[in-house]
C-alpha cells in the first residue's frame, strides 16, 4: 500500500497513547490494605476475567481508532507503488511529471470489444491518475511534434488535439531524447516519466543505437527519474489492413485506364468469408470488387479501372470492411502521367559514359520517356535531384555531396557505384565509402577472364524475366575487377568467390556496387548487352517509383512540410489539426498537384517489444510497467481513506459500548454490607470503587 501523504505516518506512534495513559494511571496512586474490602473482593473474583478482557478490548479499540485515523489522513492508495514513499515525500516527491504519448496508428485499435481505443483509454486513465496523485509541473511530449508543452492541469490531456490520433509512426527513442534534454535544460528534480504506448517494435525500434546513449544519460539521473510505462500490448488477431501499390495510368487516344495492385494482410483471412469486399472510390465514383481470401495475404494484382477518355490524373482510395483498427482499413492514392526517367552518370571517362547512356536512354516501357545526363564529379553540385531516378557513379564521392546523395536514396532513388578505372594495380586504391561501411578495395587483373558462377535469379536486378527465362549472367566475362569490402548482399559471384554485384542494405531506395565497369578492357557487360540493359532498366524502375510516388507521402516522414501547409484537403479525417497535414492520411491538393498521405508500411505489422528486450532497454533505471487490458478510462489509483475512516468510527462505537456499566436487575439481590463511602457490591464488580481502582484486595486512597 502507498500513500499520497505518507509523511502523516510520522503520527502513527500516537496510536499507543491509550496504552501509555493506562499504564500511567495504574502507577498514579498508592494503595493500602482495607480489611472490609476482602469480603467484597471475594464476590468480585467471579467476574474478574470478564473485566480484564473488556479493559483490553477498550484499549485495543482506542488504539485502532487512532491508527486508522492516521492512515485515513495519509490518503492510502490501492495501487501498488504509484503513491509516494515516506522518504520521497520528505525530500519533495515527484515535483515534475513528463508524459510521452504514442499517437501512432496502432494506438487507435479498440480493445476487447470496447468502444474506446488504446489511445483514448491510456490518456483517460492517465488523466484520472495524475489528477489523484497531483504534480507541480506537467509537461507533454507527443509522438508527432516532439516539442514540450507545459500543462496547467491533467484535465488538459483530454482536451488537447496533441493527444488525439495520428497516422504517423512514433519514434520512442527520439521522444525520450527530447524528454532528457528538457530535464537537463530545466534542471528538474524528482521527475516521473509516463509513457503511453502499445510497444510496437516499429515505433520503439529496440535495435537503434540511440538506446545505449539514452540509457547512459538517464543513469546519471537514476535517483531522480522514474519511468512508468502504461502499456497496451494486446494485438487483435482478427485485424486486417489494406494497401495499394504500383498505381499507374495508361492513357491512350481512344481510352484511359488506371491499374493498381491491392494487398490485404492479416492473421488468417480464411477465417472470414471466402471473398473479401474491397471498395474502390475513384474521382467520386465507387465500385466494389471481391478479393479471394488466401491465407494471411490476399492480393488483387494489376486491377484495372476504365477512366473517361483523356484523363491525365486523379485520386482515390481503397477500403475494406471495418474491424478493431480503422486506421489501416483505408489507403489513399493518386495517379498521373508517367514521369520521365532521368539518369545522371557521374564520370570523367567517355567510354563509360557512352555505354551507360545508351542503356539508360532506351526505355523499356511504351510512352515513358527516358533521358541520361553525363556530369563530371566536379560539377555534381549543379545537378537538380528532384526528378532523378537513377545515379550511375564512378569514382570517389565528394564529401560535400554525400549528404545530397544520401537524401536521394532516402527519397527512394537508385544508385549503382562503379570503381574508378585506375591502372595502378600494384597498390591498393583509395576506398570509396558507401552506406554500411562498404567500399572498393584494390583492382585485380587475373591471368584469364573470369566467369560468373552464381547469381540471384529470383529477385532484384538479376531476376528472371516475366516469362520465367534466366538472364545470361553466366556468359559474362570479367577481365579485371575491384574487390568489394564490407557488409553487403551478393547478387552475383565470380568463379573465385569474389562478389561482382552486391546490394547495400538501405531502408529505402536501392544502392548497388559493381566490381567492374562496362568498358571493353574490364568486362563483356557492354558486348553482351542484355544483362547490363536489364540491370539499368530495373534500377531505373525502382527509382522512378519514387518519382511516380512523388505525390505519395508516408505520414510523418521528415520532408518539406511547407508543401502541404497551404494544401486543401480533398479526403481524409476532418477532426485533425490543420498544422498536422503531413501526419494525417488523406488526399491534398496544392496549386497543380495532388498528394496522397498514408501510414508507414511497418504499421501493418504486429510485432511488439518482448519483456526481455524491454528490461534490457531500461536496465539500471527505475521503471514500472502497468499492463492495461481493461475497457475503461478509470484512474489507475484508488484512494481507500474512506475505509479507514469507517474503521475509526466502528472502533469508537465498540469502545463506547464496552465502556457502558453493567446493568443489574431491579428485583435482583442487593448487598446489605455497609461500605464506607457507600460503595455497592455491583459497583465493585464493575471496577467502580471510590477511586476507580481495585487491585488484588487493595483499594486506592
Amino acid at each position: 500500500m502507498s500513500f499520497l501523504q505518507p509523511w502523516m505516518l510520522i503520527a502513527l506512534p500516537f496510536a499507543a497513547l491509550p496504552i501509555l495513559i493506562h499504564l500511567i494511571n495504574q502507577r498514579r496512586y498508592q494503595t493500602t490494605d482495607w480489611a472490609a474490602m476482602r469480603f467484597l473482593l471475594a464476590a468480585n473474583r467471579m467476574t474478574r476475567g470478564y473485566a480484564k478482557i473488556r479493559q483490553w478490548a477498550i484499549l485495543a479499540m482506542r488504539t485502532i481508532a487512532i491508527a486508522a485515523l492516521v492512515f485515513a489522513i495519509g490518503r492510502p492508495l490501492a495501487s501498488g507503488s504509484l503513491g509516494g514513499g515516506l522518504f520521497s515525500s520528505i525530500t519533495g516527491g515527484s515535483a515534475s511529471t513528463i508524459v510521452l504519448v504514442d499517437r501512432s496508428p496502432s494506438m487507435q485499435q479498440q480493445v476487447g470489444g470496447a468502444s474506446l481505443s488504446k489511445l483514448e483509454m491510456g490518456v483517460g486513465q492517465l488523466t484520472e491518475t495524475l489528477t489523484t496523485l497531483g504534480t507541480e509541473r506537467l509537461v507533454l511530449f507527443d509522438s508527432v511534434e516532439l516539442t514540450p508543452r507545459e500543462l496547467t492541469s491533467p484535465a488538459e490531456l483530454l482536451q488537447l488535439p496533441q493527444t488525439g490520433p495520428s497516422d504517423a509512426s512514433a519514434d520512442l527513442p527520439a521522444m525520450l531524447m527530447a524528454a532528457q534534454d528538457y530535464i537537463a535544460a530545466n534542471k528538474l528534480g524528482q521527475t516521473e516519466i509516463w509513457i503511453v504506448s502499445d510497444l510496437r517494435a516499429h515505433d520503439w525500434n529496440p535495435g537503434d543505437a540511440r538506446w545505449t546513449s539514452l540509457r547512459d544519460s538517464f543513469v546519471e539521473y537514476a535517483d531522480l527519474v522514474r519511468f512508468r510505462l502504461l502499456e497496451f500490448p494486446h494485438v487483435d488477431s482478427d485485424n486486417h489492413s489494406v494497401r495499394v501499390s504500383d498505381v499507374r495510368l495508361d492513357s491512350q487516344e481512344n481510352a484511359s485506364r488506371v491499374a493498381m495492385t491491392i494487398d490485404i494482410s492479416g492473421s488468417d483471412v480464411t477465417n472470414r468469408d471466402d471473398k473479401i469486399p474491397v471498395t474502390i472510390e475513384l474521382d467520386g465514383s465507387r465500385t466494389v470488387v471481391d478479393v479471394d481470401a488466401n491465407g494471411s495475404l490476399s492480393q488483387l494484382k494489376d486491377h484495372q479501372i476504365e477512366l473517361p477518355r483523356g484523363t491525365e490524373r486523379g485520386w482515390g482510395k481503397v477500403s475494406i470492411p471495418a474491424d478493431t483498427l480503422a486506421a489501416d482499413n483505408v489507403f489513399y492514392f493518386t495517379y498521373d502521367k508517367p514521369a520521365p526517367r532521368r539518369t545522371v552518370i557521374v564520370t570523367e571517362h567517355d567510354e563509360f559514359a557512352r555505354v551507360l547512356s545508351l542503356a539508360a536512354e532506351i526505355s523499356s516501357e511504351e510512352n515513358v520517356p527516358s533521358m541520361a545526363e553525363v556530369v563530371a564529379p566536379a560539377s555534381v553540385s549543379t545537378v537538380l535531384w528532384h526528378d532523378v531516378s537513377l545515379v550511375l557513379w564512378q569514382g570517389d564521392v565528394p564529401v560535400d555531396q554525400a549528404a545530397k546523395l544520401q537524401a536521394f536514396v532516402e527519397r527512394g532513388g537508385s544508385v549503382i557505384f562503379f570503381p574508378a578505372p585506375t591502372f595502378e594495380l600494384t597498390t591498393e586504391s583509395e576506398p570509396i565509402p558507401f552506406p554500411g561501411d562498404v567500399c572498393f578495395g584494390q583492382w585485380n587483373e587475373p591471368s584469364s577472364p573470369i566467369s560468373v558462377s552464381t547469381w540471384r535469379g529470383e529477385a532484384d536486378l538479376l531476376a528472371a524475366t516475366l516469362n520465367g527465362g534466366s538472364l545470361p549472367v553466366g556468359q559474362l566475362q570479367v577481365h579485371r575487377y575491384a574487390s568489394i569490402e564490407g557488409d553487403a548482399t551478393p547478387l552475383a559471384t565470380l568463379d573465385n568467390r569474389e562478389p561482382l554485384i552486391v546490394r547495400i542494405p538501405t531502408p529505402r531506395g536501392g544502392v548497388y556496387a559493381c566490381a567492374t565497369t562496362p568498358c571493353a578492357a574490364d568486362s563483356s557487360l557492354a558486348a553482351d548487352g542484355v544483362v547490363l540493359y536489364v540491370m539499368i532498366q530495373r534500377a531505373l524502375a525502382v527509382g522512378a517509383r519514387s518519382l511516380r510516388g512523388a505525390n505519395v507521402r508516408i505520414a510523418g516522414e521528415s520532408t518539406d512540410e511547407s508543401l502541404l501547409g497551404s494544401a486543401m484537403q480533398l479526403d481524409g479525417p476532418e477532426d485533425r489539426l490543420s498544422t498536422e497535414k503531413n501526419s494525417t492520411a488523406g488526399v491534398y491538393q496544392t496549386d497543380d498537384r495532388w498528394w496522397a498521405v498514408n501510414r508507414d508500411q511497418n504499421e501493418d505489422g504486429n510485432s511488439v517489444v518482448d519483456d526481455a528486450k524491454l528490461a534490457e532497454l531500461f536496465n539500471g533505471l527505475q521503471m514500472e510497467r502497468l499492463n492495461q487490458g481493461g475497457q475503461s478510462t478509470s484512474s489507475l489509483v484508488e484512494e481507500v481513506w474512506r475505509a479507514f475512516l469507517i474503521a475509526t468510527l466502528i472502533a469508537l462505537i465498540i469502545e463506547a459500548v464496552l465502556c457502558l456499566p453493567r446493568q443489574v436487575a431491579a428485583n435482583g439481590p442487593r448487598s446489605s454490607v455497609p461500605v464506607s463511602g457507600q460503595v455497592a457490591s455491583g459497583q465493585v464488580a464493575s471496577g467502580q470503587v471510590a477511586s476507580g481502582q481495585v487491585a488484588s484486595g487493595q483499594v486506592a486512597t
